[in-house]
């Protein structure tokens, strides 16, 4: 949408280094098609992170893996930026239903802009397919959301759009997404 409008905008890649191949390999085809340039803020190393949380730290404490790899990154990312677009809708959990197209997110201390809030998931697949939009390959194999390689898994048909992030546990956001101060909050808790 950005690229038929022909603004100039930044885009940050949220890199945890813990993505699947599809997900690197898709990233590849957007940045050839659009011609972007991404920016990456700085992650630790899943080894640096290792020697200092202890190993496998996505499955003794997820949320604090979450705000290491991503949280921390995007706070430091969007402190020069007066808004932040990003796509999530209302319809993908319970945690984001009272998103809003626009808000101010005091955690970033930016705007907010959710042109997506409204969109079911068949809007965007709808929208992929008149656009021709490559995505990513996963998605045809069971996986409606894709996260980091050991905290997602392909859904059943029977299942909500987020059940296979952190499945077996009761986690349903990394935090990005949440105002919370240190990355865990009960609104990103599944109901």
């Amino acid at each position: 949408m950005v690229s038929e409008l022909g603004l100039d905008v930044d885009v940050v890649e949220l890199d945890t280094q813990l993505f699947f191949k599809e997900t690197y390999e898709t990233r590849e085809r957007l940045v050839e098609r659009y011609g972007l340039t991404l920016i990456r803020p700085d992650v630790l190393t899943v080894a640096e992170q290792h020697k200092h949380e202890g190993p496998n730290l996505w499955e003794s404490n997820p949320d604090r893996c979450c705000h290491i790899r991503k949280v921390e990154p995007l706070i430091e990312v969007l402190r020069p930026y007066a808004a932040w677009v990003s796509g999530i809708r209302r319809e993908q959990s319970p945690s984001r239903a009272g998103a809003r197209k626009v808000e101010r997110s005091e955690r970033y201390g930016v705007w907010k802009v959710q042109p997506l809030a409204e969109w079911t998931e068949a809007d965007v697949w709808r929208y992929i397919s008149d656009n021709e939009i490559p995505y990513n390959p996963l998605h045809d194999v069971g996986y409606r959301s894709i996260g980091c390689i050991p905290c997602t898994r392909p859904t059943r048909p029977d299942e909500e759009e987020r059940a296979g992030r952190w499945a077996g546990s009761d986690k349903l956001e990394c935090g990005i997404h949440l105002e919370s101060a240190d990355g865990v909050s009960t609104r990103e808790r599944k109901a």
